[in-house]
């Protein structure tokens, strides 16, 4: 885990903060980076586990980037992969 912060939501009476952080990969010469998030236990609205916020491939100064909320849902592996297969359909 890397580059961890914190922050708050909103400006209301209740206790709602969001936790960010980073985790890298390297596969086949791409370095994914996958951009996590949740809400801190004991907030307002908190829920189980973590979710992907974006996933980001780097290769030879190429950047590509995942942003779709339904491929986002699908997993950190199947990120990991639609990222290695952007990189192959060049």
């Amino acid at each position: 885990m890397k580059n961890f912060r914190e922050e708050q939501v909103n400006s209301t009476n209740e206790y709602c903060i969001n936790q960010y952080w980073e985790k890298e990969v390297e596969v086949g010469g791409i370095t994914i980076t996958i951009e996590y998030w949740k809400r801190k236990e004991g907030c307002k609205g908190y829920f189980e586990g973590e979710r992907i916020l974006r996933v980001k491939g780097i290769k030879d100064r190429k950047k590509k980037e995942i942003r779709s909320i339904w491929l986002l849902n699908l997993g950190e592996e199947y990120c990991i992969e639609s990222m290695v297969g952007k990189f192959k359909t060049e």
